[in-house]
């Protein structure tokens, strides 16, 4: 018994003191009990963690890499590159160049291309030329990478586009292709298929732009054949109603001869004056000239009426009453027409000639910079880094759980 329990034992009586000891007892066996209980709790704990990161971390990772290392088959990787470029220079003018028939540019064919590739056409067109889901389904027992069996055409091309991977460069408008196989030669061939697909298409597309362009041009010189033809036409009518070849000529004869009249005129008036001043009005050489005058006077009206002073009618309802000038305005409207007529005629006959130049040639050409070469490993799949990322990634992820599990629990 120590010094404070012979203390209290004199001071409190033997009741009271074996009261004491009791309940001291049973303080003792509490706190070993709560101490059991947080023991568990933390064995449970870690328990639970460990088995969390069994399940989330450690199983998951196990499985990816047995997957790696035992089922993934070798893949080989083929790149090619190539770009569509054109042949044809700029035209400088004409139609064809007004209205750009695509006879020179080339840089909307590359994204065509790129679709293409992507396309279930060119998937349909390989597949039958060396047998596409036969080579994709060589490996039995990656269950992952190799196409299904029972994959429908959707499943198919959806794989071609996992398998095929194409991107272009925006500035130099360069394609690069990878073509992904479970061989080196299977990849070979694939990326040798497409660049012949690609080509065989550039060509349809120059084809079907040479077709288009010679058509149209061949279009607008009927065209300007058939207007030149209703302006030589009106042309025809014009001559018929007026009964003048070429009145701008008409017009000039008609001034020349009104000049000469008025040359006439002003010298027999002259003469007049002077025989004026010493013979009298009855004189019979007074009355000639005063008659000539007149006459003149008649003929110089008559002939300015002709050309247009006086506009009484148009030739078209009256051949009669028409004005000179009146027909010269229409002649100038005819030869107008006429002369824009013939330069378009001129034009669409160039642009034809370019055109038929043009349809000669290859416009656009597939130029190969890089061709599909025989791989000499395989690259994928990475088996450790793809490891190594799905370990680091789960564990990441376990890690945030714990952390939040924990914090919900501390807050209940």
């Amino acid at each position: 018994m120590s010094n404070n329990q012979q203390q209290r034992a004199k001071v409190v009586p033997a009741p009271f003191a074996k009261r004491i000891k009791k309940e001291e007892a049973a303080g003792r066996g509490k706190a070993q009990a709560a101490d059991a209980g947080r023991m568990s709790k933390g064995r449970k704990r870690r328990w639970g963690i460990a088995v969390s990161w069994v399940l989330v971390v450690f199983l998951p990772t196990f499985l990816v890499g047995l997957y790696y290392f035992l089922f993934a088959a070798d893949q080989y990787a083929v790149e090619t590159r190539f770009a569509v470029r054109s042949s044809a220079p700029q035209l400088s003018g004409g139609l064809l160049s007004t209205l750009g028939l695509g006879l020179g540019g080339a840089g909307n064919d590359t994204y065509i291309i790129l679709e293409y590739i992507r396309s279930r056409e060119i998937l349909r067109r390989i597949d039958k030329k060396i047998n596409l889901k036969k080579r994709f389904r060589i490996p039995k027992k990656d269950f992952y990478a190799r196409l299904g069996d029972n994959a429908t055409y959707e499943d198919f091309l959806k794989y071609w586009r996992s398998m095929v991977t194409v991107n272009v460069d925006r500035t130099s408008r360069i394609l690069t292709v990878t073509v992904y196989s479970f061989t080196a030669s299977d990849a070979r061939d694939i990326a040798n298929a497409i660049l012949q697909e690609s080509e065989r298409m550039v060509n349809e597309l120059s084809e079907r732009a040479r077709a288009d362009a010679l058509a149209y041009a061949q279009r607008e010189v009927a065209n300007a054949e058939e207007r030149l033809r209703a302006i030589r036409k009106k042309f025809l009518n014009f001559r018929s109603s007026t009964q003048q070849i070429d009145p701008a000529k008409q017009a000039q004869v008609q001034v020349g001869l009104i000049g000469k009249l008025e040359e006439q005129l002003t010298s027999i008036k002259t003469k007049l004056a002077e025989a004026r001043s010493y013979l009298s009005e009855n004189a019979p050489t007074i009355i000639f000239m005063k008659n000539k005058v007149s006459v003149l006077e008649d003929q110089i009206r008559k002939q300015k009426q002709r050309l247009g002073n006086k506009k009484i009618g148009r030739y078209g309802n009256s051949k009669k009453n028409s004005t000179l000038s009146a027909v010269l305005s229409d002649y100038e409207a005819l030869m107008v027409e006429r002369e824009f007529a013939e330069k378009l005629y001129v034009s669409a006959l160039s642009g034809l000639e370019q055109a038929r130049i043009m349809a000669g040639r290859q416009q656009r050409y597939l130029a190969t910079f890089v061709k599909p070469y025989l791989p000499d490993k395989a690259l994928y799949p990475k088996r450790i880094r793809n490891t190594i990322y799905v370990l680091l990634s789960l564990f990441l992820v376990w890690i945030l759980g714990v952390l939040m599990v924990q914090s919900i629990k501390d807050r209940l």
